[in-house]
């Protein structure tokens, strides 16, 4: 796992790493604080419970835009660096040297997006709120999924596609996952072929909305649903086999 390992070195190098994680984590500690005014139909809302879902929906888009810059890059900078021979001669297979760079982006969108739950772990813990806090392991890996498969499914993409190209399938993938009640909403109030590319949308996009909303279910207590987390773990095996199948020239 050498390979894996020089790749988190070098992400944990990256200073603008941590001024995104800072601009990140200073936006959910706002809104945790009331610095940010939650309202609902025109209602300041000011409770733990309401705020905290707000909250977490904020943190995964943070997280899966995270997700895509850290990985969008990661895989076709090292083939840039025209050294992948020294890889290949060493017996390493291609499929080995893809998936050590691609679990690196994903452990490195996982830590980035522990950084900002975290500031929403600390707010909870200054309300008093001791059950969220014992929930909150188990919580985080439910809630990361999503970031896992967008961090996999954009290693994927850029062994193919220009990085403009699979930035913005990966971006609008994500968007789509994380806005999917919005989605839904358009394409009940449309009709003709707007309402075909919407339903076409939901279809081919994983529901990210509701591997989050499940994650913070759980930490106020509510019992998850199995088949949003089957989801998850399906668009993570897509992710895989994409990452599997796609080659790139061995330079």
């Amino acid at each position: 796992m050498e390979i894996m390992k020089n790749a988190l070195r070098e992400r944990i190098r990256r200073k603008d790493i941590y001024v995104v994680l800072s601009i990140g984590l200073l936006v959910i500690l706002m809104c945790m604080s009331g610095a940010v005014t939650l309202t609902i139909d025109g209602i300041p809302v000011t409770e733990f419970t309401k705020m905290m879902p707000f909250v977490l929906h904020v943190v995964s888009v943070l997280g899966g835009a995270m997700a895509v810059a850290f990985s969008l890059r990661a895989i076709p900078a090292e083939y840039e660096r025209k050294t992948s021979h020294l890889v290949w001669i060493r017996g390493i297979s291609q499929w080995n040297y893809h998936g050590q760079l691609a679990l690196a982006n994903m452990v490195s969108s996982a830590g980035a997006l522990l950084i900002l739950y975290a500031g929403v772990m600390v707010f909870a813990g200054m309300k008093g709120e001791t059950e969220v806090l014992l929930r909150a392991l188990p919580g985080f890996l439910m809630y990361s999924i999503g970031t896992a498969g967008v961090s996999l499914f954009t290693s994927a993409l850029s062994l193919k596609l220009p990085g403009m190209a699979a930035g913005a399938v990966s971006v609008g993938l994500m968007l789509a996952g994380t806005m999917r009640p919005v989605v839904e909403t358009l394409s009940g109030i449309v009709s003709g072929m707007p309402r075909a590319i919407l339903k076409g949308i939901l279809l081919l996009t994983p529901d990210l909305y509701g591997m989050e909303a499940q994650a913070g279910g759980f930490l106020l207590g509510k019992a998850p649903d199995v088949h949003s987390m089957l989801g998850g773990f399906l668009f993570l095996y897509a992710g895989g086999i994409l990452l599997f199948l796609f080659r790139k020239k061995e330079a």
